[in-house]
């Protein structure tokens, strides 16, 4: 899915908007080799290249089923982290949001929390979906209380499931359907 070149999201300390090729010749490609940062993703077990970054550009550039937005602080224009609904399905009207604050000193600031909501609102208002889902890490309590606050519920865990340097962790299952969304902003659900 195209994403508008303008800011979809603008708050007092950051705003979201579109991917550019730039973006890559920034610390994007940084984030995914620092453990700390990919401690909770399902990255991490490879260096990161910018050689790879800019495959995965091109290819969610052009991908029909896939929105990413950059995150970006205002004060200083950085690009500290990306915020995107995958797996669009056109028939069904489903999708996966994945989320990454890749530059450290924007963690603890609420931007990931927002960002998810933001996301969550383009998802419903934009592109219509029925239900928008994500996939956090056991451990990973600010994800888990972003998805919380975002209305999202746990739909299920599955034991064990992936592996990352501590030992096997489990993987914790929530989604939030359009008509809890709408019942939340007092909207009528749709039909």
């Amino acid at each position: 899915m195209p994403t508008p070149d303008y800011f979809y999201f603008l708050a007092e300390d950051f705003y979201l908007r579109r991917l550019r090729a730039s973006d890559v010749d920034g610390r994007w490609p940084d984030w995914f080799n620092d453990p700390e940062v990919t401690r909770f993703q399902a990255k991490g077990y490879e260096i990161n290249t910018k050689a790879k970054q800019r495959a995965y550009y091109d290819e969610i550039s052009a991908s029909s089923s896939d929105v990413v937005l950059a995150i970006v602080d205002r004060a200083t224009d950085l690009h500290i982290g990306n915020v995107g609904l995958h797996n669009i399905h056109p028939i069904h009207r489903t999708a996966v949001l994945g989320i990454v604050i890749g530059e450290k000193v924007a963690w603890g600031r609420g931007i990931g929390r927002r960002s998810w909501q933001a996301i969550t609102d383009y998802g419903f208002e934009k592109l219509l979906l029925h239900k928008i889902c994500a996939t956090v890490i056991d451990g990973n309590d600010a994800s888990l209380r972003c998805a919380l606050a975002a209305g999202y519920n746990v739909e299920g865990r599955q034991a064990k499931q992936i592996y990352k340097p501590d030992g096997y962790r489990d993987l914790i299952q929530v989604g939030l359907l359009r008509e809890t969304w709408a019942a939340r902003r007092g909207e009528a659900p749709p039909r």
